[in-house]
């Protein structure tokens, strides 16, 4: 009768089991890296599909803080494919950004006027085209309207009196004119203070607004828009981490003193899914938490 080594085979048996969670290891290891790149990639949309996004709306009045409002919903995107970004369109019925806002006026020579406030919401409208030569090619879609009402507040910053300035406006036939989409706006025409709005459709190039000095010249003012792709990478504006700014410049003319300039300012930034984001956390915690048990191994 022979006797085999106790140790030695409790060994092997050792080894062996290691062997086995070794395997187990790198195949759910596997697994869980398929699942955070099944996300990332679902999350690229394909030809005119529907992409989440957050946003800012702001109107800068050259010389005052901003007046800013916030937020989001779900756009539509179409391309020639992957992450490239052709049109661009918001639906108001899908989301969008709307509120109130007020900035102070400091300025002593701007009295009576203490604060301009703002109630505003974004309409509908596409852009296009977006992506590829953005700066020699000019927008032939730009026109998205933004609704609402300014308002010059006198005396008082709790705006009891004010000067009503609307942001867009039924025309005499039937259109719309005003911030984002383009005309002129007259407020107060038959009164001793009138104002003018001069307005123009969204851009993503230089905007303009040319104002007067007190010597009798005129001064250009720029602001631009811009366009982003994921990670800094070229195509991949209409993916998860791309960005696009627009830009609409406005003219304020009153019968009582020199013209102020003013833009509006949108910023769209678009979103993972939310189910995919779930997904892709999940894989990459568990990827981390394989790891740490590896190390402790």
């Amino acid at each position: 009768m022979s006797f085999g080594d106790g140790q030695g085979g409790k060994a092997r048996r050792t080894a062996s089991e290691c062997k086995r969670h070794r395997r187990a290891h790198e195949r759910l290891r596997c697994g869980l890296l398929v699942l955070a790149l099944a996300a990332c990639i679902q999350a690229v949309p394909a030809e005119a599909s529907p992409l989440f996004w957050e946003g800012t709306l702001s109107i800068e009045v050259l010389g005052l803080p901003p007046i800013e409002m916030t937020g989001g919903g779900v756009a539509t995107v179409d391309g020639p494919g992957g992450g490239w970004l052709q049109t661009l369109r918001l639906t108001a019925s899908r989301g969008g950004i709307e509120g109130a806002a007020m900035v102070p006026i400091t300025d002593p020579s701007l009295a009576p006027n203490v604060a301009l406030a703002a109630i505003a919401s974004l309409g509908t409208g596409s852009f296009a085209p977006i992506s590829g030569d953005t700066w020699s090619t000019p927008l032939t879609r730009r026109v998205l309207p933004l609704r609402g009402l300014a308002k010059l507040c006198l005396f008082s910053t709790s705006c009891g009196t004010f000067l009503p300035l609307p942001l867009t406006q039924q025309t005499a036939e039937g259109g719309l004119a005003g911030v984002g989409i383009g005309g002129v706006l007259t407020v107060g025409g038959t009164g001793p203070l009138r104002f003018s709005i001069e307005a123009a459709p969204w851009t993503l190039h230089t905007a303009t607004v040319v104002l007067a000095t007190a010597g009798g010249g005129d001064v250009p003012v720029y602001a631009s828009g811009f366009v982003h792709g994921a990670g800094s990478i070229t195509g991949a504006t209409a993916a998860p981490g791309g960005a696009v700014q627009l830009v609409a410049p406005i003219r304020i003319i009153s019968n009582q003193g020199s013209p102020m300039g003013a833009f509006g300012r949108l910023t769209v930034r678009f979103l993972p899914e939310p189910g995919w984001l779930v997904l892709l956390a999940a894989g990459l915690a568990g990827l981390g938490l394989l790891e740490m048990a590896r190390s402790r191994s």
